[in-house]
């Protein structure tokens, strides 16, 4: 699938264009440890 040359894939607009993935999965393992540690924290773990 080809792409119009006016515009670009908007993986391109990240901060880290090719390692969208990951930053992706990064992202989101500190969102859960956030959750982890504020459940702990409050006793309900």
């Amino acid at each position: 699938m080809t792409t119009p040359d006016n515009q670009k894939p908007w993986t391109n607009t990240l901060p880290f264009p090719r390692r969208w993935l990951g930053y992706i999965a990064i992202k989101l393992l500190v969102v859960a440890l956030g959750v982890y540690l504020a459940l702990r924290w409050k006793g309900v773990l």
